[in-house]
């Protein structure tokens, strides 16, 4: 019998994005993050509190990415509950950065105790999600993200993959609505690790 999939996504659910991501702004660039929405490219200001323009956002990303992804860190419990869902599932990060970050990605993953296969994207997830069931010819899935877009894909794609909604920095979770095509939303891994377990069918 084949063993159930973890396909799980990282900034914001595995690392933290946001604090390092403002970091690097101010100390690389001397502009702020200011966390009135989720729209980042529209909340990166300048010492006058000028927006950048958006056609800016993306190089900040990029740098980001680049230079700094070593300063990012892990949400609390994460590399324990992926730990305890490897021991009876297949593990897959599946991140949208480019395929050029992804050594540094998986590095620093395994780094901080998750030395899983990192799958690079662009774009919306359902199709790769439905790519990799395939590969691993999983008995069961399940899906962990931040972005209620991903989930929308997923479930239109892949709709018998388990769903879960997880924003890992609290102070975004006021800025990010519970997604509605998610089959849940947690936002710490110490409450996600059982739900996922049952759903799953591996509950110890």
């Amino acid at each position: 019998m084949t063993r159930p999939l973890v396909i799980c996504d990282c900034d914001e659910v595995l690392l933290h994005f946001v604090g390092p991501f403002g970091d690097y702004l101010t100390a690389e660039h001397d502009l702020s993050l200011h966390l009135d929405t989720f729209a980042l490219s529209g909340n990166i200001r300048r010492a006058d509190g000028t927006s950048i323009e958006p056609t800016g956002f993306m190089p900040l990303l990029n740098g980001f990415f680049d230079t700094h992804m070593v300063t990012q860190t892990p949400a609390p419990g994460a590399a324990t509950a992926l730990a305890a869902l490897a021991e009876r599932c297949d593990i897959v990060i599946l991140t949208n950065v480019d395929d050029r970050h992804s050594p540094v990605r998986t590095a620093e993953l395994a780094r901080h105790g998750m030395p899983y296969r990192v799958v690079c994207n662009n774009g919306p997830k359902g199709a790769p999600v439905k790519a990799l069931m395939d590969e691993y010819g999983a008995s069961a899935g399940a899906f962990i993200d931040d972005l209620p877009p991903h989930h929308t894909s997923v479930k239109r794609v892949a709709p018998s993959v388990y769903r879960l909604h997880m924003v890992a920095d609290p102070r975004l979770h006021a800025l990010i609505p519970a997604a509605p095509d998610a089959d849940a939303r947690i936002d710490d891994w110490f409450t996600a690790l059982p739900a996922l377990q049952a759903a799953l069918g591996v509950t110890p």
